[in-house]
């Protein structure tokens, strides 16, 4: 029983998330820039503070806290920081490029495992087609970017308008349960 009312007193909490998620998904369609603007920017925050901090850690850690790979990496981060901080239509477009070229990757792996694997597996054909599909998405993806650009923002607006319809609704049936229950 206690553990119904923890689950049902907080249905003001999820409706406000629902609400909140629900905003962040309408805007991000009534704005796109916008929300691809604050995207690479907060990625090219982390990356910098990520890369500051792993060239602090690499030179505060002595001798053997040094390496050329974490230096290197350090140094990467801090330079994707400054890009995306200081070009981000141009970070934008890279970073879609480099979805689309992971689907490639992930793409060609796969319709090879399906190839190497096709006695060994049922249905291997499936497996090859869903590897052609990815494979052959990635190229739209390297060839339109910013057309996938826009497209990769509609999926996570329409992503979060859906989950806070959920959560709205989710909330709504948690705060009918809780009364209920207190009339119980």
């Amino acid at each position: 029983m206690a553990a119904r009312n923890v689950f049902t007193e907080m249905w003001r909490t999820i409706m406000l998330r629902g609400l909140a998620s629900l905003v962040f998904g309408i805007l991000a369609f009534i704005y796109p820039g916008m929300t691809l603007a604050v995207v690479v920017t907060i990625f090219g925050i982390y990356a910098l503070v990520d890369g500051l901090l792993g060239l602090w850690g690499a030179f505060s850690g002595g001798s053997e806290g040094r390496s050329m790979g974490g230096m290197v990496t350090a140094l990467a981060g801090i330079a994707a920081g400054l890009f995306c901080l200081i070009w981000r239509d141009q970070a934008a477009v890279y970073v879609v490029l480099l979805i689309g070229l992971w689907y490639v990757a992930a793409g060609l792996l796969q319709l090879a495992g399906a190839m190497v694997l096709r006695n060994d597996i049922d249905n291997a054909g499936m497996l090859a087609l869903g590897g052609a599909i990815g494979a052959a998405l990635g190229l739209l993806i390297m060839f339109y970017p910013k057309d996938a650009t826009t497209a990769i923002l509609w999926i996570i607006a329409a992503t979060a308008v859906v989950v806070g319809l959920i959560l709205l609704f989710f909330g709504w049936k948690l705060r009918g349960v809780g009364k209920r229950l207190a009339g119980a």
